[in-house]
């Protein structure tokens, strides 16, 4: 890689990380594993994100209608909302989906890319491809765990307080805090599980430097929401999540 590890700790910032993995994605040792889910991904979520919008459409539209005549005013109140907690949640179901479809590739991403900053090029060719493949698979399916019921009390909170006047104006606020942290995790984990990590010990860890985490979870977040981009910003962030595992939650040796 072009920066030392030592002057890599600058590059610390969520935009900045996910730009360095977005220059490391036609790396010639994992370019063909970016470009297989990638294609996978567009297939699927093309379709998907059309249909989606075409229906939430629809529903909003609906809603709107039952809005009394006095309440007009709300309205634009309540396309802001909905439009945030739409962007969240598209961005959130988007990366957990498209991470589980891709971890197998990943997960060997994330080997390479660690080779590449700590500049072992020699360890590349030594690899178990498949084991890590695999590995991976399991690792996402370990975190689903993880975020499936806590995404399941957030959505319920993010439901209950979207009832409650003025406070309703923090329900995407919530979300996003959430899913920011959701998704700085899993890719902090692809770095994780590659120096055999164990996964409580990488939540201690992103734990105690939390607004970083969330603060490049935000920023893959805001990336993912935004169709066409988020194929690419996804793999991107994958790299970004492993660099910023490497140059700040990593192990020292």
């Amino acid at each position: 890689m072009p920066e030392t590890h030592q002057n890599s700790t600058s590059r610390l910032s969520g935009p900045a990380l996910i730009y360095d993995g977005a220059k490391l994605l036609w790396h010639p040792s994992i370019r063909w594993m970016i470009l297989t889910p990638l294609f996978i991904n567009i297939v699927l979520f093309s379709s998907v994100t059309v249909a989606a919008g075409q229906w939430l459409g629809g529903w909003l539209e609906a809603v709107i209608s039952q809005v009394p005549d006095w309440l007009h005013w709300l309205v634009w109140i309540i396309w802001i909302l909905f439009g945030a907690l739409a962007l969240v949640v598209y961005a959130f179901t988007f990366t957990l989906i498209a991470n589980l479809i891709g971890s197998p590739f990943y997960g060997i991403v994330a080997e390479r890319v660690i080779l590449l900053e700590r500049g072992d090029q020699a360890g590349l060719a030594s690899m178990p491809l498949l084991t890590v493949a695999w590995n991976s698979f399991v690792r996402q399916l370990q975190l689903l765990r993880y975020f499936v019921p806590r995404t399941l009390a957030i959505a319920l909170l993010t439901l209950i307080v979207s009832w409650i006047p003025l406070i309703n104006l923090s329900a995407p606020l919530i979300a996003g805090i959430w899913a920011a942290w959701s998704l700085c995790i899993q890719y902090l984990d692809y770095g994780a599980d590659a120096d055999r990590v164990l996964f409580p010990e990488l939540i201690k860890r992103a734990g105690q430097d939390r607004w970083r985490t969330i603060g490049f979870g935000f920023s893959a977040l805001v990336a993912s929401s935004i169709p066409l981009l988020n194929f690419v910003a996804l793999p991107a962030a994958v790299i970004g999540g492993t660099l910023l595992w490497c140059r700040r939650f990593e192990i020292r040796r």
